[in-house]
């Protein structure tokens, strides 16, 4: 599945409660994935006039698979 909205991989999202580059926030997805944690929220606040401006877990999944984030 494709990424069908903007992003930038450096862009700065608001992720567990801190301001991290988008590229981390999906590694950090990616970490919480693999060791599942009911506790934790993986959405992600982007600025306003961003859209998506909420990245859920459903975004996460895409670009987990996107060039820029494959590790």
């Amino acid at each position: 599945m494709a990424v069908d909205f903007e992003y930038d991989p450096d862009e700065l999202v608001s992720f567990e409660g801190h301001d991290i580059s988008l590229r981390d926030a999906v590694h950090r997805y990616i970490e919480i994935k693999d060791h599942p944690d009911p506790l934790v929220d993986v959405a992600a606040l982007r600025d306003p006039g961003k859209v998506p401006q909420i990245l859920e877990a459903e975004h996460f999944e895409e670009l987990a698979h996107e060039p820029q984030f494959v590790q």
